[in-house]
């Protein structure tokens, strides 16, 4: 845990204030955040930049000297632990190595950041200071960083002229264990859900969800630093560990009133959603990159309102007498995005019987018509790569999304589309997220309607950002609509939708889906009051 050292060495600062430790600290530990979404974006750049020779070459280099490093580092943790001359020979000749090794590394970085000044950022950013951090959020605006060890979370709070830092002493173990009973309740395929919430007759009774749990977790973790984030009306989070698999937008600010099952005491909950507009990074320096001028964004173009795919055409197979089909169960109606069982093959996976229209609703909202959407057969991956997308101001994807390993041999996230006829290395019905990070884009927001985009199934310690979230900002988004679970087909269209419309009107995105939230929450349907239907969908990106 970089906590730790980091800590010691700031301690160890006797010119260092205890603002001086925080913010030396916030710097630091930036550094041991990776993630498997950041490796996959790292080999898409990589990827992307092989059409430059000149570049290829210079990481080429980079790799082997990185080889070498680590080969180097090996021997001499060996000669380390022998005696004699021959021995001591060896440590010089290596350590002299080492050094010439990490100095031509140096170099290297040096003639890569000329070459593609935004190839190091993208996939080894430079951590914010506490400064930069405030200099590029807006009046109205804070950001949430936390860091969780075994034993204990260090949470920070930013705004614009503000900022502190506290530590939750809970161990990890136990985070991760309140998040998955919360988790459990938000389960749209959950057998515990109540028979009200299956009756097709409204009620005033739906499931229940945990809001005193939800109101703890917010006064250990958030309530200290209200002072520093209390008056804003956006909140940017960077979360790790297990809070990774909760959406922050069913937090619970004032202790809940009512009996946690009755759907008017959850519509009067103070839930973070009523708060804040919120968004997500995936890491704090991804604020400094995407607040930058757009003048590096693709151009050429032609200029799209919108663009979606959608509705994809899944051909299903007899199979022997027991064995799974991966067809969705149908209860009370639910139609969810990506439920399956022991998927094998993506011509098995279940139709999408509301993605249709949604995606014409999109576009009438947005002014345009058929000639703007890729529906049925003509949403494969195939279209996905020829269309001209630099120039969609919004762009929809309305289908299954799969985290890696939701297919035998699937190493990364992917979008399914239309199974090809005769499948190839082009077209294998999967964009994963390599492949989207090498799109030209140049969207404001690309809606990702399909289930698991934006991470776990409630796993303690999953990772809450997939690749296909950070791969679309790679390639140029400017912010992604991702969700956390299986979403219901109905909810979905209405928060989409609902979302779209309010930009319209001038709204910003992150409001807009706060917006459209509200509304779900407040409608007819009591079973909307529930967090499951509302809390899925969270906002990647710029708010």
């Amino acid at each position: 845990m970089l906590i730790w050292p980091a800590l010691a060495w700031a301690n160890s600062q006797p010119e260092l204030t205890p603002e001086g430790i925080r913010d030396d600290v916030f710097f630091m530990v930036q550094r041991g955040k990776s993630s498997v979404a950041a490796k996959a974006l790292q080999q898409a750049a990589l990827r992307q930049e092989a059409g430059n020779p000149r570049l290829a070459a210079l990481l080429r280099r980079r790799q082997d000297m990185t080889d070498r490093q680590k080969e180097d580092q090996t021997i001499l943790s060996e000669a380390v632990g022998q005696s004699g001359r021959k021995a001591e020979v060896t440590i010089e000749t290596i350590k002299a190595r080492m050094d010439a090794t990490r100095a031509e590394i140096d170099r290297l970085d040096r003639e890569i950041e000329e070459e593609s000044p935004s190839f190091k950022e993208l996939t080894n950013p430079r951590p914010m200071t506490r400064a930069e951090v405030q200099d590029a959020l807006g009046e109205d605006e804070a950001l949430i960083l936390t860091l969780t060890g075994f034993y204990e979370t260090y949470v920070w709070a930013i705004s614009k002229d503000s900022a502190d830092w506290t530590v939750v002493y809970m161990a990890e173990s136990e985070i991760a264990s309140k998040v998955k009973l919360l988790r459990q309740m938000l389960d749209v395929t959950s057998a515990n859900r109540s028979a009200a919430a299956l009756d097709d007759d409204i009620s005033a009774s739906v499931d229940e969800f945990d809001r005193h749990l939800a109101h703890e977790l917010y006064v250990q973790f958030l309530k200290p630093l209200e002072h520093v984030f209390g008056d804003a009306r956006h909140l940017i989070t960077v979360v790790d560990g297990p809070l990774t698999s909760l959406p922050l937008a069913v937090l619970v600010g004032d202790a809940p009133e009512g009996e946690n099952n009755n759907a008017d005491a959850l519509r009067d909950t103070d839930w973070l959603i009523r708060r804040y507009a919120l968004t997500t990074l995936p890491n704090v320096s991804s604020l400094r990159a995407l607040r930058r001028s757009a003048a590096n964004l693709p151009t050429g173009g032609t200029s799209q309102p919108f663009v979606g795919f959608g509705d994809p055409i899944f051909r299903y197979r007899e199979v022997a007498p027991g064995e799974a089909t991966g067809m969705i169960e149908e209860q009370a109606g639910f139609h969810g995005r990506g439920v399956f069982e022991k998927v094998s093959e993506v011509a098995r996976l279940a139709q999408l019987p509301n993605t249709r229209t949604e995606l014409r609703r999109l576009a009438q909202l947005t002014g345009v018509g058929d000639e703007a959407l890729y529906l049925g057969a003509a949403a494969s991956e195939t279209a996905v790569k020829k269309a001209d997308l630099s120039g969609a101001e919004i762009l929809a994807f309305a289908t299954h999304g799969l985290l890696a390993g939701g297919l035998d041999g699937l190493e990364e996230p992917a979008l399914v589309f239309t199974p090809p006829e005769t499948p190839s290395e082009d077209d294998d019905a999967l964009l994963t997220a390599s492949e989207a990070a090498e799109l030209k884009l140049s969207a404001k927001l690309i809606i990702l309607s399909a289930c698991n985009t934006a991470g776990s199934d409630g796993t303690p310690g999953a990772e809450g950002l997939s690749g296909l979230a950070r791969a679309f900002i790679y390639a140029g988004a400017r912010s992604i609509l991702v969700s956390h679970w299986p979403v219901d087909d109905y909810a979905t269209s209405v928060l989409t939708t609902g979302m779209v419309g309010e930009m319209a009107n001038g709204t910003s995105r992150g409001e807009a889906l706060r917006q459209s939230i509200l509304k779900l929450m407040n409608d007819d349907d009591p079973r909307h009051t529930h967090p499951r239907y509302w809390a899925p969908f969270v906002l990647v990106g710029e708010g």
